[in-house]
């Protein structure tokens, strides 16, 4: 490509196919995982993105300068995992909990059957299936009628509690790491711009993810989602009063830290709180709502740091970062150790 319009057209495109991705795989995979690990499994798999992240960034690093058409070479590495995935897609089967909730049934029992003659080819036992509790009737099928079964009884509360959720870790995460940087530079502490602090906020994604998937199982979903926004939002906090570069190097890792290992537990919990015909679009939608925090955040940063300063940018950013704590808190319902038939029975129908 050698013209912005179809460059920027390109981009649009790819931005709607990742965004649609990174909606759809947790709500999939959570419907075949078993009770026990199920909180553990999702978080894991969004801490998978950190890999991608900190590989982004090395080759963005050592690539894009070294070559003339750097870029173009980053772009043709990164479209090679996307090419496999197209080849790989073909053996995930559709899940049977979706298809049971479409009165399709006789699908649904042919991919039971099958993953059931899968363990039964490797000498596992599987014992006889429990059912607890039978997902109640939701309406849906359509868009407007998976909408508006979303925002119909009592789930309309959970589904509000999603957005805020999505919009107040989405809003601070870009609030901090897309102005963040560039304001303390304008402080004189350069060494945000450098590889070693940008590395070790990368890197230290991973075990912020993987922590938190890890706590999931132990402490619960909200309690691992509201812990680490409070601490996420103190970690911001040591980054403004920072009055050198190894207490921003720290407070920034802590930072890091704290605010990817939240994703881990959103990813996961917003899983499960939607009943099994409308979980797809209950967790894209909330997604959805969260991407509207990372337009609006630079935004409102750009307005406030002139006339506020760095207290009222950390102030009002901490301040969002709480309310999505206590929303989830308040709002939210227990999930861990409970299948998903028995949320929506139980608590969200």
């Amino acid at each position: 490509m050698d013209s912005w319009p179809s460059f920027f057209a390109a981009r649009v495109v790819a931005g709607m196919g990742t965004g649609a991705e990174s909606a759809i795989i947790a709500p999939y995979l959570a419907e075949f995982v078993a009770r026990r690990f199920r909180g553990s499994f999702t978080g894991a798999l969004a801490g998978f993105f950190s890999f991608g992240f900190v590989a982004a960034a090395l080759l963005g690093y050592f690539i894009v300068p070294a070559y003339e058409n750097g870029w173009r070479i980053v772009l043709v590495i990164t479209a090679v995992p996307v090419v496999m995935l197209l080849w790989w897609r073909r053996a995930l089967p559709e899940s049977p909990r979706w298809l049971e909730s479409r009165g399709r049934a006789k699908e649904a029992e042919a991919v039971l059957d099958k993953i059931e003659a899968g363990f039964a080819r490797q000498g596992h036992v599987l014992p006889q299936p429990v059912v607890d509790s039978v997902s109640p009737p939701v309406a849906g099928g359509t868009l407007l009628a998976n909408f508006a079964a979303l925002l119909d009884g009592r789930q309309a509360r959970i589904t509000v509690m999603t957005w805020i959720m999505w919009l107040a870790i989405t809003f601070s995460y870009y609030s901090f790491f897309v102005w963040i940087p560039g304001l303390l530079v304008q402080n004189g502490m350069s060494i945000t711009k450098s590889f070693a602090y940008s590395i070790a906020i990368y890197c230290a994604q991973i075990p912020g993810y993987f922590s938190a998937a890890w706590f999931n199982e132990r402490i619960g979903r909200q309690a691992t989602i509201a812990s680490y926004m409070v601490l996420g939002g103190i970690s911001a906090l040591g980054l403004a009063f920072a009055q050198s570069d190894q207490h921003i190097m720290v407070a920034g890792i802590l930072l890091s830290f704290f605010m990817n290992g939240t994703y881990a537990g959103v990813y996961a919990y917003t899983a499960e709180v939607f009943p099994t015909p409308v979980r797809t679009t209950g967790a894209g939608l909330a997604s959805a709502i969260g991407r509207i925090g990372a337009i609006v955040s630079p935004i409102l940063v750009g307005y406030l740091y002139p006339n506020f300063g760095f207290a009222g940018v950390f102030g009002i950013t901490t301040s969002v970062l709480l309310i999505g704590a206590l929303t989830v808190v308040v709002m939210g319902v227990p999930t861990r150790g409970r299948s998903l038939e028995d949320i929506a029975a139980g608590e969200v129908a």
